[in-house]
């Protein structure tokens, strides 16, 4: 737990001002867009919500990726900072991972506390329902992010290897290797037993305002915000893809 901790602060001391430079900027595109769609909207709250879910999913989606990459990308270069470190390369990413999963957490408490005060003022009725959906919405933003930056690790990783011997025409693999995972990808999905899990225990009910986030298919199976087979599973995913995307870049590393 030390190691964790000490790893952490690490990451926090190198890249402290990017993290609040881009809690800021989220929050500020955030609230343009609370203030454009809350403050004396004639819908009612689930309605005029609708859009803000996506604009703030997407946003944090990108902030989580662009935090990631770009601190493995000032480090790639240096190889001692990875092979002469006691802890592993399965660490040293790991605790960037942690780093920008808090990050998006304290993104996620102000933006909610934004919307909080702007749906106050903005007269609607007070409901702890209301509340719940924000609360549920957050979690699957979080876990989204967790998931997806996982996955773009993994190829980001692999796209590190081929480019060290092929140089760049590893583009050109990296395009057909995601093509072919997104077609089976596909296949998997629309499998009747892969939609069975999605859909097992339902944490929280069907919502049909939040159809905006059904593009990302992630956690959100059939329009339930979250189910116990999907937190189970893409926890499976993540995993896989996280611990096969740091085999892949040690393995890059040390060549």
């Amino acid at each position: 737990m030390k190691r964790w901790r000490g790893l952490v602060q690490k990451e926090w001391a190198h890249m402290k001002w990017r993290l609040v430079f881009f809690v800021f900027l989220n929050n500020l595109l955030l609230f343009w867009g609370v203030s454009h769609l809350f403050l004396g909207a004639p819908e009612g709250f689930l309605t005029s919500i609708q859009p803000m879910i996506g604009i703030c999913f997407t946003l944090h989606m990108i902030m989580a990726i662009t935090l990631l990459f770009d601190s493995l990308g000032k480090e790639i270069g240096k190889p001692d900072i990875w092979l002469h470190s006691p802890a592993s390369i399965r660490q040293l990413v790991g605790a960037k991972f942690v780093l920008v999963t808090l990050t998006v957490v304290c993104s996620l408490v102000v933006y909610g506390i934004v919307a909080g005060i702007a749906y106050v003022f903005g007269g609607f009725v007070f409901l702890w329902a209301d509340v719940d959906l924000l609360l549920t919405v957050g979690v699957v933003i979080l876990l989204n992010a967790v998931y997806v930056m996982a996955i773009v690790f993994f190829f980001w990783s692999i796209y590190q290897v081929f480019r060290s011997r092929i140089g760049w025409f590893s583009i050109l693999v990296m395009i057909v290797l995601v093509n072919v995972w997104l077609y089976g990808w596909a296949l998997v999905w629309f499998t009747e037993v892969f939609q069975t899990v999605m859909d097992m225990g339902p944490m929280y009910g069907p919502i049909q305002t939040v159809d905006l986030l059904m593009f990302n298919n992630y956690i959100i199976p059939g329009g339930t915000i979250l189910t116990v087979g999907s937190l189970v599973l893409y926890g499976l995913l993540t995993l896989f893809y996280f611990v096969m995307g740091s085999m892949l870049f040690e393995k890059k590393v040390r060549l």
